[in-house]
């Protein structure tokens, strides 16, 4: 007779509204394909989590936001993230003391099919690899909009999209990026990527796109003083329920502005050749990159300090990429 193995667990949770607990659980290996996995650290991905934490998901987008492992629902208590890194202590043999990421909540130990994990190579470090959604992310906002050899380029927000969005257009030949953060403390991380900063938009820089990055609602409109003939805005932020207000009928009319909203969850079509796979692989040959630890915060989050530190930090923007540690 086998005898199932458990594992006890722990977990975050939502309770309600800027409330956070730490719940015990446990799981047990029933699926041929389903492995067990010890936890090493999970990341934040703070723009989002802090609208998660706050109550401030809209209605109408609350199946769309569904992260691939959530449990509960927005609104309610919920179980929420999609940023992990662990080891495989259990289930397929071919897969034992394995490095993973996984789109699965804070939890320290945890089951999934093995279908939905990526092995980490040994080249790349753990905590880096917590950059990966985020670089989706930016992968997504370049092909949605396809800039080119010449053009000038500002990123509003110093946050880790932004940086990771400003650090693959700078790659591109011939072209001119500034990030632009009006908190002059994101200099030093700015110019670690070899990028260039400015605290405000120049006058006569005149973009041919801008990448809007803040998580501030306010921002969209502020940008029509600063476009030219067919500048392209592409909007990475999620606003959550806050509404922007934009004065269409000015600068963004007269000069046949194009606002794109990008989002990771659907591949452009300019990009249709390419599948959601294809992209995490492209993701993670540009995680080989050593200067992307400087986006890893290094001061890490205790897992069971998480309630606390949403808290804290539910008023902060652009930090970079939280490590927890379990």
């Amino acid at each position: 007779m086998n005898i199932m193995k458990t594992y006890k667990t722990r977990s975050f949770w939502i309770n309600k509204k800027n409330e956070g607990v730490i719940e015990s659980g446990q799981v047990s290996l029933l699926g041929d394909n389903e492995i067990v996995i010890r936890t090493k650290y999970s990341g934040i991905s703070f723009g989002t989590e802090k609208l998660v934490f706050t109550g401030k998901v809209p209605k109408s987008q609350r199946n769309l936001m569904r992260c691939p492992h959530q449990e509960g629902n927005f609104g309610e208590k919920l179980k929420y993230g999609y940023i992990n890194v662990g080891k495989v202590i259990d289930g397929c043999s071919d897969l034992i003391n394995k490095n993973v990421f996984s789109f699965f909540p804070h939890q320290d130990v945890f089951k999934i099919h093995r279908e939905n994990i990526i092995i980490i190579p040994d080249d790349i470090p753990l905590t880096r690899s917590l950059l990966l959604p985020n670089l989706e992310t930016a992968i997504n906002a370049v092909w949605d909009t396809m800039p080119s050899i010449g053009d000038k380029i500002i990123i509003v927000g110093a946050g880790v999209v932004g940086l990771l969005t400003a650090y693959l257009l700078n790659k591109i030949p011939g072209t001119e990026v500034v990030v632009v953060d009006k908190d002059k403390k994101r200099k030093k991380i700015v110019c670690s990527l070899g990028l260039n900063y400015l605290d405000k938009i120049p006058k006569n820089f005149e973009p041919n796109f801008i990448f809007e990055c803040t998580g501030n609602h306010n921002v969209l409109n502020q940008l029509k003083k600063h476009i030219v003939y067919e500048t392209t805005i592409c909007i990475l932020s999620w606003y959550g329920n806050e509404i922007s207000k934009i004065s269409l009928g000015e600068e963004f009319f007269s000069k046949r502005a194009n606002i794109i909203l990008s989002q990771v969850s659907r591949i452009s079509p300019n990009r249709s050749k390419y599948t959601m796979v294809d992209r995490r692989r492209i993701a993670l040959n540009i995680l080989q990159d050593t200067i992307l630890d400087n986006l890893i915060e290094k001061n890490q989050v205790k897992f069971e300090d998480l309630g606390k530190f949403f808290i804290k930090e539910k008023n902060s923007n652009n930090l970079l990429c939280k490590v927890v540690k379990y």
